[in-house]
């Protein structure tokens, strides 16, 4: 409370504190942090997230670098650095409102107070969420420049930041991933050569090296590209 000095415990009353929190002293860490919060500094809502971080990921904070929470409102969130994916997990513990002398709980606040519901929340390594990108991709695959869906204003077309924003992985996982579905950049948009068309383009560059005798490990692509542009701008 404002204007009212912490009280101080006794190393009987942490002792009993442990015991009661069935807690090891042993293993507690020596240093203990306060962290005070000004009127207001807490929002609307009233809510304050402890994040747990492991080293590296906040070494990448103290370096300039961010951290993106990504997921849809059906999804549950990930955090994601630049390379790497984490599940958010919230933590269950009472501790806090053993060792905070004079703590209440929200119950115990006066109509008049304005409560703030602390949550713990640690990061657990995931494996990337991908199947997702799959599934936007395949729903409009490249058909060629001439195909109806092109002129389609309705079909889905994704840039990179929107796969950014929509699918639960870091920007690396997901890059990677797009080369495993051999995905390309077509007038800015990640695109799928569908089946038909993509055979469409091996037979034209098939005929391309036969007749120019060219051996399939060495084949020239800009001279490819330029005799096959007009075929398949």
């Amino acid at each position: 409370m404002p204007g009212t000095r912490a009280a101080r415990r006794t190393r009987e009353e942490v002792d009993a504190t442990l015991q009661v929190a069935k807690l090891d002293a042993a293993e507690l860490l020596p240093t203990a942090h306060c962290l005070a919060f000004g009127l207001g500094a807490h929002g609307g809502a009233g809510d304050v997230c402890l994040l747990e971080l492991e080293p590296a990921l906040c070494q990448q904070l103290e370096a300039g670098r961010s951290l993106v929470i990504r997921g849809d409102k059906e999804e549950q969130a990930v955090l994601c650095s630049k390379d790497k994916t984490y599940d958010l997990k919230v933590a269950d513990t009472s501790n806090m409102l053993l060792f905070i002398p004079g703590c209440k709980t929200p119950d115990q606040l006066k109509m008049e107070e304005s409560p703030c519901n602390i949550v713990h929340t640690e990061l657990r390594r995931c494996r990337p969420r991908l199947k997702k990108l799959k599934k936007l991709l395949m729903g409009n695959t490249y058909e060629g420049p001439d195909s109806p869906k092109e002129k389609d204003s309705k079909c889905s077309k994704y840039t990179t930041e929107d796969l950014l924003d929509q699918i639960q992985a870091s920007e690396e996982e997901i890059m990677t991933q797009l080369e495993v579905l051999k995905a390309c950049v077509i007038r800015g948009y990640w695109r799928i050569l569908e089946f038909d068309y993509e055979m469409k383009l091996l037979n034209h560059i098939t005929q391309l090296v036969d007749s120019e005798s060219w051996s399939f490990s060495k084949v020239p692509l800009n001279i490819c590209l330029q005799e096959l542009g007009p075929l398949e701008p």
